[in-house]
């Protein structure tokens, strides 16, 4: 991974200069408390900022060549703690070894007033001792916040990388279980407009006309996560057209919707899947024909919708079949919805019912 020597990141930079700014004003502080060797504290202050900048932007090369961002808490503070020491003292010595010819007289005679026979080399050290030490807290400082700032960018990065991951999967999902439904009811269709085909072609070139606009429906729909419920109603109206149309009498079907949920969405062919297996596996078993119902119900924080068929008196469990379609929406519901969706089913002697939940999302 490239990276530059000199940060190209304003934030970096914003950052860095509101500490050198901190630092700075501590620096004139003291300078105002003690009052003593003025000048010299000025340039020393003045020499140190861009020394410190050079020894933290070192550790920040460092950090990114060695890959230092993926050791252990145990093995990064004794690391800091060195580097702040080794670079602390080397500021210190460049500094002082820099300031010390330019200020040899004022600091000689400074020491003079205080000590009759002034040791320069004892004063010499122990002014580096103190500012190494000072500048190696500063530089610890410094590099604890820049690993805590870097850790929660990293995190977030890591993160959103992780959310487009699992939005591309999802997409992936769902496009996948669409495919899986559009072939079904086509198939389905053109079976009836093959049964009627030759007996009767007026009704088969409705059929026909009815089929164009589910297909034009599920074009339409096979990017999309969700639909407007009057969208996903015309579908089935569509298709119950089409059944009708082999069923004739044998078909009773009906629906109640309420009118104000119709700006809800809701995931496509979802009820129109639901009403196509009731017929394909219920209704279509039965001789006589029956009765096929759709209701929809706002609650609290969800939309309802019961599908009710009529299944043979001699079967008591679910009608055969089923599954495929049934395993296909709850998939997409747990893609689209997580846990606040849910699909159940129940089966007595003479009904199959199947209820859906969904969450009440905002109006499209």
């Amino acid at each position: 991974m490239s990276f530059y020597f000199f940060p190209r990141d304003k934030l970096f930079w914003i950052y860095h200069c509101s500490v050198l700014t901190v630092l700075s004003l501590l620096q004139l502080v003291g300078f105002i408390l003690w009052r003593e060797q003025v000048w010299f504290n000025i340039v020393g202050g003045l020499l140190w900022l861009p020394l410190f900048t050079l020894a933290v932007l070192c550790y920040r090369k460092l950090y990114k060549k060695f890959n230092w961002q993926s050791l252990s808490i145990l093995k990064t503070i004794p690391l800091v703690m060195g580097y702040g020491a080794i670079s602390g003292f080397a500021v210190a010595i460049v500094m002082l070894g820099i300031l010390i010819p330019l200020f040899w007289d004022p600091l000689v005679s400074a020491l003079s007033s205080v000590d009759a026979t002034p040791n320069m080399r004892h004063h010499i050290a122990n002014m580096v001792v103190s500012n190494g030490f000072i500048t190696q807290l500063v530089i610890c400082a410094w590099i604890s916040m820049y690993i805590s700032v870097t850790s929660n960018k990293r995190i977030k990065e890591t993160e959103l990388i992780n959310l487009r991951l699992q939005n591309s999967l999802r997409e992936a999902q769902l496009s996948s279980l669409a495919n899986q439904l559009n072939p079904h009811f086509l198939f389905n269709a053109m079976n009836n407009i093959r049964f009627l085909i030759h007996e009767n072609p007026e009704r088969a070139d409705r059929m026909i006309t009815e089929l164009s606009q589910m297909l034009r429906y599920s074009l339409e729909t096979s990017k999309k996560d969700k639909v407007l419920l009057s969208e996903e109603i015309a579908m089935i109206e569509h298709y119950i057209d089409i059944v009708k149309i082999q069923l004739e009498e044998r078909l009773q079907f009906s629906m109640a919707i309420a009118q104000e949920l119709y700006q809800y969405p809701v995931p496509p062919m979802m009820l129109q899947m639901l009403v196509e297996n009731a017929i394909k596996h219920g209704l279509d078993n039965l001789r006589q024909g029956g009765r096929l119902r759709i209701t929809g119900n706002e609650e609290t924080n969800h939309i309802r919708f019961d599908i009710t068929n009529d299944i043979a008196a001699s079967n008591n469990n679910f009608p055969p079949g089923t599954g495929i379609g049934l395993v296909n929406i709850e998939q997409r519901l747990k893609l689209l919805y997580g846990d606040q969706a849910s699909l159940n089913l129940a089966s007595s002697a003479s009904e199959f019912s199947v209820l859906v939940r969904i969450p009440k999302e905002a109006q499209l």
